[in-house]
């Protein structure tokens, strides 16, 4: 039985929306305080906007969380263009621990340039889809790392050496007199 892409996101979408959720929370903890966006807007902004994509044929709820959670790092980075963020410091990226979790990595790091992370990661995605993509599901989507193994279907050893090397990446990017304000 063949059902278009919408039908399918209607159908996973409810098996997924509590996920959906506490990924939307977790990237509302490193907005600004005052940010008008709510966690359900975020959620439905997200929905709204993965109805829109046409030819997408759903394999499953891991697809689906994997596609929202770069939509949702869309919507709030559209939200701060429209509202014309300022450069902070991007010294205050991925300072953290290795054994904190994403809780403590957002608190850590609150004042992080959205735009300037995204034309970044944008860059990264032209050079490694893979690493890029990690760096969304980690930083964007707050999944540890046996989560970003399961969803990319990779093993956990190759999710920790990417995220190593694309947080040093991106680090160097971020550094980079042309993201200084």
């Amino acid at each position: 039985m063949s059902y278009s892409s919408r039908v399918q996101l209607d159908q996973v979408l409810p098996l997924v929306y509590e996920e959906l959720r506490n990924v939307a929370s977790r990237m509302m903890l490193n907005e600004r305080a005052g940010h008008s966006f709510q966690t359900t807007e975020l959620v439905h902004e997200a929905y709204v906007r993965l109805s829109k994509l046409e030819k997408i044929d759903w394999a499953n709820e891991q697809h689906v969380l994997r596609v929202a959670v770069g939509v949702m790092r869309r919507v709030l980075i559209d939200y701060a263009r429209k509202h014309n963020a300022k450069k902070r410091d991007p010294n205050q990226l991925f300072l953290v621990c290795p054994n904190h979790g994403f809780e403590e990595q957002v608190q850590a790091t609150p004042n992080i340039d959205l735009l300037a992370l995204d034309e970044a990661l944008n860059h990264l995605r032209e050079i490694d889809e893979r690493k890029a993509e990690i760096v969304e599901l980690r930083y964007f989507g707050g999944q540890n790392v046996e989560s970003v193994a399961k969803l990319l279907e990779i093993s956990t050893t190759t999710v920790k050496r990417d995220w190593a090397l694309a947080k040093a990446w991106m680090y160097r990017e971020l550094s980079d007199d042309s993201f200084q304000s």
